[in-house]
């Protein structure tokens, strides 16, 4: 068995109540055979991050590199953004590295017919921008559907550096999204960005009847590989 490292904001929240329908975090051992291993960045929250602040790529790097030091056989991230560190991070070590769901992106675009789209759900659809696409050598933007979590109780739990949330609020949340998505008849799979997304892509799955991919399908594929 392989271990997973996952480079970690430094962002801390509760989450109040619970629900059948909402699961574990991308850092929660409970989701995995053998307990990742974890590591907070210093200087990397939700607020700079997200934005996109180059002065972190840095800091990813000798992170992983402690990680791999640990024992990590493959790493990834728990917030999409990093993304934008993927390059930075995989030159830095010898271990595979997958920091964000949006690398499937591509593949999702190749996988359903060219005729429909893929639906992206973000933290904040305003910084999933053109340098993004660009690192994921994405053109063409027509047949993407981006859903962001901007003005929810979700978005600004996950902005503060501790925040506090209620599972019902987090739930309702996921649920208008879901609405916004079921009006659509040109959606043929749903790719989450954001981590938030892990804990509730069985219920976005059933509701919708569309395949979900996630960070932790992400993750769990990463493992997959290096056996």
């Amino acid at each position: 068995m392989k271990t997973l490292g996952v480079l970690c904001l430094s962002n801390r929240g509760l989450y109040e109540g619970a629900d059948p329908d909402f699961g574990q975090g991308m850092a929660d051992p409970r989701r995995y055979k053998i307990p990742p291993i974890l590591r907070r960045i210093p200087r990397a929250w939700t607020s700079n991050i997200v934005p996109g602040d180059p002065a972190c790529a840095d800091e990813y790097a000798k992170a992983a590199q402690e990680l791999v030091r640990e024992g990590a056989d493959a790493i990834t991230c728990d917030c999409g953004f990093t993304v934008r560190y993927q390059q930075a991070i995989a030159d830095a070590v010898s271990v595979p590295v997958s920091t964000s769901s949006l690398l499937l992106l591509p593949m999702l675009l190749s996988n359903v017919p060219a005729n429909k789209k893929v639906a992206v759900l973000t933290y904040d659809s305003r910084y999933l921008d053109a340098g993004i696409m660009a690192s994921l050598s994405i053109k063409d933007t027509s047949r993407l559907v981006i859903e962001g979590l901007e003005g929810t109780e979700t978005y600004a739990y996950m902005w503060a550096e501790k925040g506090q949330i209620r599972v019902a609020d987090a739930l309702s949340d996921t649920d208008a999204i879901i609405e916004s998505l079921r009006k659509r008849e040109d959606i043929a799979a749903i790719l989450c960005e954001c981590t938030f997304f892990a804990r509730v892509s069985p219920r976005i799955r059933s509701a919708t009847g569309l395949p979900v991919y996630d960070a932790a399908l992400n993750a769990a594929l990463l493992v997959a590989a290096v056996g």
